[in-house]
């Protein structure tokens, strides 16, 4: 369990840094914020407001300023930023790294590709003057809106897409995770246009009772939520069979409806979050009071350190196996002949790293409040010296990740998850629980 009480308001989430622990979101004020889980801290990325905010990794996050400039903000201070020919209007953050840069001049859309911390264009496009635009999960394409149509550029040059023609404005757009096929809505028509990103052509569609408002995509590509355009419900559909499985009640907004990594569809009521069957659309479980929270569903090992038997080397009796089987003298042994007795693990090996001085090692199993992960055994530290319950304070476990130290700040642990519970609300600061050793 996570709690946070100081998050902002957040309109949305750009991205998530698992290495880091940290999810780049904009809050209700356009701002962007970095939300640390290790630490649980929420820092401001920027004093003054961006838009056309865009991250890939949660890590660096793109803006456009008032000058219309690009921005790059990094917590390590690493900014940067570029100022295009014609104020941009929008930037869309790349998984390569690069920067696709947009501006509208006259009656056209000009497009150019960056690679930061360059400030040189290394690529350019003319497009026809487009409106939104949506890029595909692995970056490798680009979809602009046009009167009744579509135009796009390929992410790792920007050489054109051929256009798309579609019976009327475009309302909203929807890529597949691995970008195969777009789903277009239009503003005059009940049919959802499916494109198909090979040919660039329209192959089929999917035709919905109304036209719907907006669109999106399942993260993992399994079903289509379409929103109905003047009540609180929306369409389920399925993606491997472009079936219309039902309707839902839901309130739209930029968190819920969503369908979560296991499968479930996440429903927004007046005041609950209800979790549904897609496919037979019944209620599974309800959290009372869900509906004031951000949802945002992310998977996430919170630093948690492999078991230490994974990392433990094989050994072999000493006297069992010749040094080398291939020039050994002795021959396999005959039908019935009794096997050489095993003899003792004489091998040596390396004893575990020394936890520092003031960090102990991984207590047993249970259940371990965990106040913070960090790489700082100073910090952490400090961290524990604050943190007091009924006068037994926190303590510095020390572990390992991936051969990087991590000092996680803990009580416990504790016989029972409630019991665990009770000890981080107590501690009023915002705490995880974890099952076993830290």
């Amino acid at each position: 369990m996570f709690t946070l009480d100081e998050a902002p308001a957040i309109d949305r989430v750009l991205a998530f840094d698992p290495d880091a622990g940290s999810i780049a979101v904009v809050d209700k004020k356009g701002f962007p914020a970095r939300l640390d889980l290790r630490e649980t801290d929420v820092l401001k990325a920027a004093k003054t407001k961006l838009t056309s905010l865009s991250s890939v990794n949660g890590n660096d996050i793109y803006g456009v300023n008032a000058k219309g400039e690009i921005i790059r903000l990094n917590p390590n201070g690493s900014d940067w930023k570029f100022k295009p020919a014609v104020p941009a209007r929008a930037v869309f953050a790349q998984p390569n790294g690069d920067v696709i840069v947009s501006a509208n001049k006259g009656a056209q859309t000009l497009v150019w590709r960056v690679h930061p911390p360059d400030d040189i264009a290394e690529d350019s496009a003319v497009l026809p003057l487009a409106g939104r635009a949506v890029r595909t999960q692995l970056g490798d394409r680009i979809y602009f809106t046009i009167d009744s149509g579509l135009v796009g550029v390929k992410g790792k040059d920007l050489s054109p897409l051929g256009a798309v023609q579609l019976p009327s404005r475009v309302r909203a757009l929807t890529p597949t995770p691995s970008g195969d096929r777009l789903y277009v809505a239009t503003m005059a028509d009940s049919v959802i246009s499916i494109v198909d990103r090979y040919n660039g052509r329209v192959e089929s569609g999917l035709t919905l009772p109304q036209p719907p408002s907006d669109l999106r995509m399942d993260d993992l590509g399994r079903y289509l939520l379409a929103r109905f355009p003047r009540q609180d419900s929306a369409w389920v559909i399925a993606i491997g069979t472009n079936k219309l499985l039902g309707a839902v009640p839901t309130r739209w907004e930029s968190d819920l409806p969503a369908v979560t990594p296991d499968g479930r569809l996440a429903l927004l009521g007046a005041k609950d979050v209800t979790f549904a069957d897609p496919q037979k659309l019944d209620t599974r479980s309800t959290i009372a009071g869900g509906a004031k929270d951000y949802w945002y569903f992310f998977a996430w090992d919170g630093f948690r350190p492999r078991a230490q038997g994974l990392d433990q080397p094989v050994t072999f009796p000493s006297d069992s196996v010749p040094a080398d089987s291939l020039t050994a003298s002795s021959t396999l042994p005959t039908a019935g002949a009794s096997p050489p007795p095993a003899g003792n693990d004489t091998s040596t090996r390396a004893p575990p790293a020394p936890a520092p001085p003031g960090a102990v090692r991984p207590a047993s199993s249970g259940f371990v409040v965990s106040f913070a992960a960090l790489l700082s055994e100073e910090k952490a530290q400090q961290v524990a010296s604050a943190i007091k319950v009924n006068g037994a304070p926190a303590h510095v476990v020390f572990t390992t990740t991936a051969g990087s130290p991590i000092y996680r700040v803990v009580m416990g642990p504790y016989l029972t998850r409630e019991e665990a519970d009770r000890i981080g609300r107590a501690s009023k600061r915002e705490y995880w629980i974890y099952e076993g050793s830290p």
